[in-house]
């Protein structure tokens, strides 16, 4: 018999690794102490045996100018929120001064403008900033798959390393828990009747992500034993 609540295991199911890409990049030395960061990642990892309320989870949203990082889209604004044992720890967020113009039917979408971001830093002068934040912590996110692949387009291309953080996707969760359909981060904020805060901003969408987050993570932490066997096998088998 599993022993009770070992809900780490669980998540950990959920769990989506990317592989390393290569690419030619410049600037050497950043590289190298970004490759760093990327080997620090992987010797702090988390148990299967883990607490759930032990663990570190960053909660993380990004806005892009287009849907395609393999087409030149680019992040243009960036949060993450420090979370553990449903708590907040910390927060990072900054907008970024992209190549190319924000279109205008994604400034009306974020109410962020290209003159917002005309003095913003570039990506790559806060990426050592963002990869330190995001050290040793497991990435939760809605949709969470296009905010990384956006940040590991950037690495592979730049510096030939992606991220190696463990990574959930945050509906994968609530459809397990509740045995229902949660298409958007609307849905699954109206489920818990919630308000969003800033919709469509990076900063914004984390905020909400982490009030709803905080409810979830009691209901993971508040179910009986009795249902622990049943969700194993139901949430084991489930992966992106």
């Amino acid at each position: 018999m599993e022993r009770p609540f070992q809900w780490i295991s669980r998540i950990l199911s959920l769990g989506l690794r990317y592989d390393q890409a290569t690419a030619v990049g410049p600037a050497f030395q950043q590289e190298a102490w970004i490759r760093k960061i990327m080997k620090e990642v992987k010797k702090h990892t988390y148990s299967l045996e883990t607490p759930l309320s032990d663990v570190t989870f960053i909660l993380l949203d990004t806005e892009t100018t287009g849907f395609s990082p393999q087409r030149g889209d680019e992040i243009f604004s960036l949060a993450a929120l420090k979370t553990k044992n449903g708590e907040p720890l910390d927060l990072y967020c900054s907008n970024f001064r992209p190549k190319r113009r924000i279109p205008e039917h994604v400034e009306v979408l974020t109410g962020i403008t290209n003159d917002d971001v005309a003095c913003a830093p570039l990506l790559e002068e806060e990426i050592h900033h963002i990869l330190s934040f995001l050290n040793h912590g497991i990435l939760l996110g809605y949709h969470i798959q296009h905010d990384v692949a956006f940040l590991n387009e950037f690495l592979s291309r730049n510096y030939r390393t992606v991220l190696q953080q463990t990574t959930i996707e945050m509906r994968k969760i609530m459809e397990c828990i509740y045995h229902d359909s949660f298409p958007t981060l609307d849905d699954a904020l109206s489920f818990y009747h919630l308000t969003p805060i800033d919709r469509h901003t990076a900063k914004g969408d984390v905020m909400s992500l982490f009030e709803m987050w905080k409810r979830v993570f009691i209901e993971l932490q508040q179910l009986q034993l009795i249902r622990c066997t049943t969700y194993m096998r139901y949430l084991v088998n489930v992966r992106k």
